[in-house]
């Protein structure tokens, strides 16, 4: 399970918690995602058109494409009941589909999820993701979980100084002892807190310090 940190959203500056590549709060998210149409260019005339993330084709190059599809898939029909080898791990199965490729489903995810890899791996490489992916990690705000100080930092900290570190760790042990049955005060932990958290917000409106 990936370990969560509250952060600052990049778009609308919203407080949500996310894992080390969510930059985004979930509102902000859906607004991206729902802008996925852009202009890609045909992997087979090079030329330019609207897209969605999987584009590979101009419609003119992908009716084309469509046409050999149907074409290689006319004259090579298995019919069903005869024998063939599954494409991942080679053993010979019973043709039930004209489309069915692999000899059970366990070989057919196996296949899908190395098809996701790889296709990953390549579309972070040609689209420039890594170098994205760093940029944003760079301009990422994380928000102190003691303090609400708005912070950067390059390491997996969610607190923004030696002094929020220490305080922070007086009201986990608290919490610790109070569960083991002992007699602690928490809740003055818990006011000193607050105190300092309305002192920050009076220093530090829209100030962000880089740790």
């Amino acid at each position: 399970m990936r370990r969560k940190t509250l952060k600052a959203c990049l778009d609308c500056g919203k407080k949500f918690q996310g894992s080390t590549d969510t930059h985004y709060c979930p509102d902000c998210v859906k607004k991206r995602r729902s802008d996925v149409i852009r202009i890609r260019v045909c992997m087979d005339c090079g030329a330019k058109f609207s897209g969605g993330p999987r584009s590979r084709r101009c419609p003119s190059c992908a009716e084309i494409a469509r046409r050999e599809y149907r074409k290689h898939h006319k004259t090579t029909v298995r019919p069903l009941g005869t024998t063939d080898q599954c494409e991942w791990c080679g053993k010979d199965y019973i043709v039930n589909s004209g489309r069915q490729k692999y000899c059970s489903p366990e070989c057919m995810e196996n296949a899908v999820l190395e098809w996701q890899k790889e296709h990953k791996k390549g579309y972070n490489i040609e689209s420039g993701q890594d170098v994205k992916r760093k940029k944003l990690r760079l301009e990422q705000e994380k928000i102190c979980v003691y303090c609400g100080r708005k912070f950067k930092t390059n390491t997996a900290s969610n607190l923004c100084s030696d002094y929020c570190r220490t305080e922070q760790s007086k009201i986990r042990m608290c919490v610790a002892d109070i569960k083991r049955g002992n007699n602690r005060n928490l809740q003055k932990y818990i006011d000193k807190r607050n105190e300092y958290r309305e002192k920050v917000k009076e220093e530090t409106k829209n100030d962000v310090q880089t740790v």
